[in-house]
């Protein structure tokens, strides 16, 4: 038997839409999880005025700075499409918020928030198990 109107790549753009909304979707989850348990500073100071280090903008501080630094990243090719591999991240940090990790390494604030969103994001991404639907490894 031959199939002579079979295009196996009919719907991938269709499917590739989808794929990308629900990725953006869960990853907003993750931001919002992530901004909830980032520790916010007390300390506010201006830039340095003297010494070697003078002027530049990562020597001051702002309380939140860290948190107003989380944030989705759309990864795209060259020519400005979504890359194969539909890369949706979700950062922490920036040039004047470059302690992101230091925070992360003291008091970890990502992966915890990383596991309190991993069920939304999981039920959103459709990998989750679904309520009321049972596999037969389920029952033993």
């Amino acid at each position: 038997m031959k199939i002579e109107s079979w295009n196996p790549n009919r719907f991938d753009r269709e499917f590739d839409e989808v794929s990308r909304e629900r990725l953006l979707k869960a990853a907003k989850v993750l931001k919002a999880a992530v901004r909830r348990r980032c520790p916010v500073g007390t300390a506010d100071r201006p830039m340095y005025r003297t010494g070697p280090y003078r002027g530049l903008p990562w020597t001051s501080r702002d309380a939140g700075r860290l948190r107003k630094s989380v944030r989705v990243v759309e990864k795209k090719t060259k020519t400005g499409r979504l890359s194969k591999s539909m890369s949706v991240r979700v950062y922490v940090g920036h040039y004047t918020a470059y302690y992101a990790d230091i925070v992360e390494y003291s008091k970890p604030f990502m992966r915890p928030a990383y596991l309190e969103a991993l069920p939304m994001i999981e039920t959103i991404i459709g990998v989750g198990k679904q309520i009321g639907m049972e596999t037969t490894t389920d029952r033993m």
